[in-house]
């Protein structure tokens, strides 16, 4: 952790969201968006989301506050499997509302509770202003911190898939890295992927590219007509992403 402490002051953060994403008085998120570039503080210094995260697929997610004992749970599970994440290619950044000082402690104490290291950052949105602003405080839970959102990001900063969390319940790492790799997959091969799909197992063909003729060119006798809508790709005949 940094010896050196600097507090941004309110005038520091800013978030930019276009005009046509705002149905009120913040974005309401939709898969395809531009996910919103901002600027705030954490873990690791300055922190300015397109810079940081162009290029990358990225895990981004909203704790509740520091200290808060659910979010304690999930930040030490993604610090466990962070390595995982990193050989899958998948950046990992959390948000917090609360003080810089506040986000950098708790880091420091769920360092030293769990024995880890957190090597991404953890960042700071002392003023609630971001969490507001892309959607994270729902008023009807609890209009002062956020729920538990997590959005998946793509390399060119499109929003591919989002999911809420009430307060009471953690989220699972596992399912946000194979979520994560269920989206690679699927772009890298231009196929779908089924319900509980993992890494290695089989692909179906899209609703819209399911003739069979076509299929018989791309993948040769490597793939099973179950039904006229189900048509299934042996995962030996795609290239998958490394």
């Amino acid at each position: 952790m940094p010896n050196v402490l600097q507090f941004s002051k309110p005038e520091d953060e800013w978030i930019e969201i276009p005009s046509g994403y705002k149905t009120a008085k913040k974005w309401t998120p939709q898969i395809g968006d531009i996910f919103p570039n901002f600027r705030t503080w954490g873990t690791e210094g300055e922190f300015c989301l397109h810079n940081w995260a162009e290029g990358e697929w990225v895990y981004f997610f909203s704790h509740r506050k520091a200290f808060a004992p659910i979010c304690t749970t999930e930040l030490a599970s993604l610090a466990v499997m962070q390595e995982d994440f990193k050989r899958a290619n998948i950046a990992l950044a959390a948000i917090s509302v609360g003080t810089l000082y506040e986000t950098m402690t708790w880091v420091e104490e769920v360092e030293a509770l769990f024995d880890i290291r957190i090597d991404f950052p953890v960042l700071s949105d002392p003023n609630g202003m971001l969490s507001e602003e892309m959607g994270l405080i729902h008023p009807k839970s609890d209009p002062n911190f956020s729920i538990r959102k997590s959005f998946i990001i793509g390399p060119d900063l499109r929003l591919r898939m989002m999911f809420d969390y009430p307060a009471c319940v953690g989220r699972s790492s596992e399912e946000a890295l194979r979520a994560t790799q269920a989206l690679q997959a699927a772009e890298a091969t231009n196929l779908a992927v089924p319900a509980d799909w993992q890494p290695g197992d089989e692909f179906l063909a899209r609703p819209s590219d399911d003739a069979d003729q076509d299929l018989y060119r791309r993948y040769g006798r490597n793939w099973t007509k179950v039904s006229n809508s189900l048509k299934v790709i042996q995962p030996s005949a795609v290239k998958e992403p490394a």
